[in-house]
């Protein structure tokens, strides 16, 4: 068997993978965990200053080494953090791969620019909306009433919550990309507003072992959206990993050493 761990994004919850169940292969084993900035969390973890030292926290605590960890969004900025903080150190995570799902990122601090700010705050009803719509497509919701519902998501995340994501994505340009050689598979929706396509291509030239998979005519869920497209990339890529080296244990120091 093979473990996949999916890790949902911001106000998100694991149900968001659960259009993905009849698609794995019978080998695959999938563990969906809740997030600190799960939709009902938002309130306890929107002051939280390092968000990405949670996310290895809920790693940590997994009942086993997972062979491939799949992040979408906000979470796929935490995993490439700390993807870059332990290849800094010298470290890796022990996984055989990851992929990133419509990540949020920039190679240049430079093209953060003051007028930007608003556009992408001015975004985040629109990315809400989009999640509520394409979670319930068996009762399809009136345009006024799902706008209302973003709004009060939005209003609920609040502009501490708003905040994290912004800050993670402004240490995006930071981030040692050049340094992970954990193999990583990115995937962007053409017709993703929120993130665009350009940001997972551009992620996937600067990453030394990386190739990125587009999809035309989806935006910012495609585990949503393109549900057996999404599992059979996600499978073919892990089908290709090699397994993880050992982790090595630390030397031991002679006896006397201080």
């Amino acid at each position: 068997m093979r473990d996949v761990v999916l890790l949902h994004g911001l106000a998100n919850n694991e149900a968001v993978w659960s259009g993905l169940a009849g698609h794995w292969g019978p080998d695959v084993t999938v563990h969906a965990p809740r997030l600190p900035w799960h939709g009902g969390g938002i309130a306890g973890w929107r002051h939280e200053t390092d968000s990405t030292a949670r996310l290895a926290e809920v790693l940590d605590r997994l009942p086993r080494r997972p062979d491939l960890v799949v992040a979408h969004s906000f979470s796929s900025v935490l995993l490439l953090d700390l993807l870059g903080r332990r290849a800094a150190a010298g470290e890796r995570l022990d996984v055989a791969g990851v992929v990133l799902v419509n990540p949020f990122y920039r190679d240049d601090a430079d093209d953060f620019h003051w007028d930007m700010i608003a556009p992408t705050l001015d975004d985040f009803p629109r990315t809400m909306a989009e999640s509520i719509r394409l979670r319930t497509p068996g009762r399809p919701i009136e345009d006024s009433l799902l706008t209302d519902m973003a709004r009060r998501m939005t209003e609920w995340i609040g502009p501490y919550g708003w905040l994290r994501f912004f800050e993670a994505y402004l240490r995006t340009p930071l981030f040692p990309v050049g340094l992970i050689t954990t193999p990583v598979l990115v995937i962007g929706g053409e017709d993703d507003r929120s993130a665009p396509v350009d940001q997972a291509r551009r992620l996937a030239a600067a990453l030394p072992s990386a190739r990125c998979a587009t999809l035309p005519d989806c935006g910012h869920f495609p585990m949503l959206q393109r549900p057996e497209w999404f599992t059979a990339a996600v499978c073919a890529f892990l089908d290709q990993l090699p397994p993880p080296a050992p982790l090595l244990a630390a030397p031991s120091r002679p006896a006397g050493d201080a």
